[in-house]
């Protein structure tokens, strides 16, 4: 999909202002899975960073080799911000919108069907709502994300895959950062967007958007994985 049409769906039209959903329903991770998680990402090796560990001790098992490659994610898991979320597969519309996981199920995050998986190469975006006119929704706690947080996605073989925040930022919706964004890189990289700044009761939107980006940073089998 072109930048100009980025544009039209993310920039000025604004994420998540549509209902509905084209595909079926992914499945929250393990509860004992997302106890056992810790806050801040494994690191690279070679990084030059200090060895990231559990709470409790011990530290994320030995990461899978190569890179994880093509499978549809399942759940998005930011230990930080409390986010334990079933993902739904959206696009965009013939109108140039981005559709949203509808708002009764303020629970779910969506991932753009039409970019990569998480954990092939490039930029795979996952959107959710920030609240809803009952109360919080799915990435409520977005804001608290820091540098070098992990956000974990659950996939269909699987597997899991980690990424490190590498950055977060707040911008206007007229100015959506859409090169950025979706960016095509050589390396699996993911984007984490929902609303931000200030409600406009005109317009029934949010100024601003939030965006998480982070990198790959290992993958595993589930299998593998520590519970709790």
């Amino acid at each position: 999909m072109s930048d100009l049409r980025r544009v039209t769906i993310l920039g000025l039209g604004g994420v998540l202002l549509l209902t509905g959903c084209r595909a079926g329903v992914g499945k929250a991770a393990d509860p004992a899975l997302v106890r056992a998680l810790p806050v801040a990402a494994p690191i690279v090796p070679g990084s030059g960073l200090a060895v990231s560990v559990r709470s409790g001790g011990g530290g994320w098992p030995r990461s899978l080799g190569g890179i994880p490659g093509k499978s549809r994610p399942v759940a998005v898991v930011v230990p930080r911000a409390k986010v334990n979320a079933p993902v739904v597969q959206i696009e965009s519309g013939t109108d140039g919108t981005l559709e949203s996981p509808p708002l009764e199920r303020a629970n779910l995050a969506g991932w753009d069907r039409l970019g990569p998986t998480p954990g092939e190469p490039g930029s795979a975006v996952i959107v959710g709502h920030l609240d809803t006119r009952t109360g919080p929704a799915v990435f409520a706690g977005l804001s608290q994300v820091r540098k070098g947080d992990a956000v974990l996605v659950t996939r269909e073989d699987r597997t899991a895959v980690v990424f490190r925040v590498v950055a977060v930022q707040r911008v206007s919706k007229t100015a959506f950062p859409v090169s950025k964004v979706y960016r095509s890189l050589p390396h699996p990289a993911i984007r984490l967007v929902t609303c931000g700044g200030t409600y406009d009761f005109t317009r029934h939107s949010y100024d601003d958007n939030l965006i998480v980006y982070g990198d790959l940073a290992g993958w595993y089998r589930l299998s593998d994985l520590p519970r709790a």
